[in-house]
């Protein structure tokens, strides 16, 4: 029997495979969830500088956090011909809260970058905290990985 098929009884699924459900959606989606964070507040750290808000700064905003996810990737694919890192499960689940690392550095500098005058203030908040949020979550794996050493926290039970 399939250790799948062992979560699952005749009466369906028992809480352990609810509660790895939960586990699986929080690693898949931890990153995303905090990368929307960052974007969401970046746009209201701006716009709360600003006395007016147009569609023009909105698509500038919208276009600079494009850029900087584009450069960013860009980037870093032209310095490595590998694929992105496997990490186990322990490594994953411990990712997603040392996450909040990124967001902080990202919500950080978008205050400062929204404080730039004028029009430029937008792509330059929403490039920048885009950036800013993918090069510490490079690091938060590296934390990630480091703490999955030391710790029996997200290994399975």
């Amino acid at each position: 029997m399939t250790e799948d098929a062992a979560d699952v009884s005749a009466s369906g699924p028992e809480p352990t495979t609810y509660a790895r459900g939960v586990r699986t959606a929080l690693r898949n989606n931890a990153s995303a969830y905090g990368f929307s964070i960052t974007v969401t507040v970046a746009y209201g750290l701006v716009s709360g500088t600003q006395s007016t808000i147009t569609a023009s700064k909105t698509i500038a905003f919208g276009l600079g956090a494009a850029v900087g996810f584009v450069l960013v990737g860009a980037i870093f694919v032209a310095a490595t011909s590998r694929g992105s890192l496997p990490e186990s499960r322990q490594a994953l689940t411990i990712s997603g809260g040392v996450d909040m690392l990124s967001v902080g550095a990202a919500i950080a500098a978008a205050y400062g970058l929204s404080l730039l005058p004028g029009f430029w203030a937008w792509p330059s908040t929403g490039g920048g905290a885009v950036a800013c949020y993918l090069l510490v979550s490079g690091l938060d794996v590296l934390i990630a990985r480091a703490l999955a050493r030391h710790t029996s926290f997200g290994s399975r039970q």
